[in-house]
């Protein structure tokens, strides 16, 4: 069996939820950090850069991967595919970016590293790959 994009899109996204939940609960002090031995997940997840907008950047995340997974499944079932996969692009690219400029801020501005976050980087960079090349499939022929 095939993997499709939009599936493995929907799949990565849960996987986002999870993480970002895990972050989400660290930043709310519910536990320590499990960092691998690798930097330092707490300095990061309670420093003033985690909040974005009076909101946890980690909450911001659940809300993203959660639009993303709903457009992938949107995707999966043929639902608005003349937006859908835009939007998808368009929300990953933010991501990308948004993603950059908080390692930027763990590596320049912290000086620590949250592993967690490396993870996350990684999905919303995957995500983006898999919908850049979804939005620029090769359409199948019309009907005659």
């Amino acid at each position: 069996m095939k993997l499709s994009r939009p599936l493995a899109i929907a799949v990565l996204a849960l996987l986002g939820i999870a993480v970002s939940a895990y972050l989400l609960t660290v930043h709310w002090g519910w536990w320590s950090a499990v960092c691998f031995g690798v930097g330092d997940c707490q300095s990061v997840n309670t420093s003033r850069f985690s909040e974005f907008l009076g909101l946890p950047v980690a909450l911001w995340g659940i809300g993203a991967y959660a639009a993303i997974f709903i457009l992938s499944v949107a995707l999966i079932r043929g639902i608005a595919l003349e937006w859908a996969p835009r939007l998808l692009f368009l929300m990953a690219a933010v991501g990308v970016v948004f993603s950059a400029y908080l390692t930027y801020i763990e590596l320049y501005v912290i000086y620590e590293i949250c592993p967690w976050c490396v993870l996350s980087a990684l999905i919303i960079l995957s995500i983006a790959i898999l919908s850049a090349l979804e939005l620029y499939k090769p359409h199948d022929p019309e009907p005659a």
